[in-house]
């Protein structure tokens, strides 16, 4: 029992090394994309929550009433995420992440297009503040095909937008600022 014999130490090497080589091994890009998914829907679990004691939004063409629908609806996210900061959802490793996803898109020839594009409408004053509102007299600039395709879908609820080179994660219901990066793509 003392001795297990040159056999012996060898068997107990191979099965420890074949044991590790069935690790599974993770691509790193999947994983950071998962942790922004999850982050996506901790926060979509907190709306939700924060929505069932919320006036519900009707289909109106009244500003006043959407108005008071998104500011009750905010109101009580904000309450729910009080200690919310930049970087809870677009952690750095995420938005390192999609800032390199960001990147092909707005450069080269193309890229200067893409870049004019997004900053053809531009507002003057977007607090760049986490669970601040949109502001309702500036413009929203619509994400360019190519530049949406390469960022994670989100649920229907969240939008992206780039306002001034920073990319702005937006509750639209809410009209709530939920998180941004600030320069994910470099202006002209």
């Amino acid at each position: 029992m003392r001795y297990l014999g040159l056999a012996g130490v060898g068997c107990i090497l191979l099965y420890a090394w074949s044991a590790h080589a069935q690790e599974p091994r993770v691509n790193p890009q999947a994983a950071i994309l998962q942790a922004f998914q999850e982050r996506i829907q901790e926060y979509m679990k907190l709306r939700e929550a924060a929505a069932k004691g919320a006036p519900k939004q009707k289909n109106t063409d009244d500003a006043e009433a959407i108005r008071a629908a998104q500011d009750a609806l905010a109101s009580r996210i904000r309450e729910a995420r009080r200690s919310a900061k930049p970087g809870d959802i677009f952690t750095p490793e995420i938005a390192r992440h999609l800032r390199g996803l960001l990147h092909p898109a707005v450069e080269g020839r193309r890229g200067a297009e893409t870049k004019a594009a997004i900053e053809d409408v531009q507002p003057s004053a977007v607090p760049l503040k986490v669970n601040a509102r949109y502001p309702d007299n500036q413009p929203r600039p619509l994400m360019p095909p190519n530049v949406l395709a390469r960022l994670p879908r989100l649920p229907d609820a969240l939008e992206y937008r780039i306002v001034k080179g920073h990319l702005i994660l937006r509750d639209a219901e809410a009209n709530l600022i939920v998180d941004y990066i600030p320069n994910a793509v470099p202006r002209r």
